[in-house]
């Protein structure tokens, strides 16, 4: 389970079933996988099933944690200009950043922000960091989530009641939003979406 899905296994563990009431940068990323955006270092995505509103389940390849120092390494190479909920610096390797793959996903992921940032105004732009880099049962590294849009931004502006921040997203978008994991079921939470009514009545 994380912030914005939950994460089930198969029971062979081949694949995950990762399902979200609503998450549009990784819906945006899943999209793009399944139009063909492939490439070694990337997850495979093997089906986007909608779900009531804007919610859906991706079918992805299983992964496992990956090797620290790997991780790093390649997070580094693939820095694009982030601003990501949790960036750190990485260990540099020139190498691995002139590989060809490792370019041809640094520019596709340009694009996919590029791409977020005219759709949402609370975009949050590339997400790669080593938390987001898992690996294959045989060690090959995938980046799993490069994208993200400001969920705190978000909640904040429900919190505060800044209208104005929330444009892009409908009341519905924004009640299925506080179902995601991070939103326990609870007064906080109600007293949340009862906000959101207030504000988009």
């Amino acid at each position: 389970m994380g912030d914005w899905a939950w994460v089930h296994a198969s029971p062979d563990d081949s694949v995950v079933a990762r399902v979200t009431p609503f998450d549009p940068a990784f819906h945006l990323f899943a999209e793009a996988c399944l139009e063909g955006w492939t490439n070694p270092f990337l997850v495979r995505v093997d089906e986007l099933v909608p779900l009531r509103h804007k919610g859906y389940v991706v079918v992805m390849e299983r992964l496992h944690a990956a090797d620290e120092d790997r991780a790093q390494r390649l997070a580094a190479a693939l820095t694009i200009d982030q601003e990501g909920p949790s960036a750190q610096p990485a260990t540099s390797d020139a190498g691995l950043a002139a590989d060809s793959d490792v370019i041809a996903l640094r520019t596709r992921v340009e694009e996919l922000v590029a791409e977020g940032d005219r759709r949402f105004r609370l975009w949050g732009g590339a997400d790669i960091r080593p938390a987001n880099i898992l690996q294959t049962l045989d060690g090959q590294l995938r980046v799993t989530d490069p994208v993200f849009v400001r969920g705190l931004d978000i909640f904040e502006a429900i919190r505060d009641g800044h209208a104005d921040r929330l444009g892009d997203f409908s009341r519905t978008d924004l009640h299925d939003f506080l179902s995601i994991p991070v939103f326990p079921p609870g007064p906080e939470t109600d007293a949340l979406r009862h906000k959101v009514d207030a504000l988009l009545s």
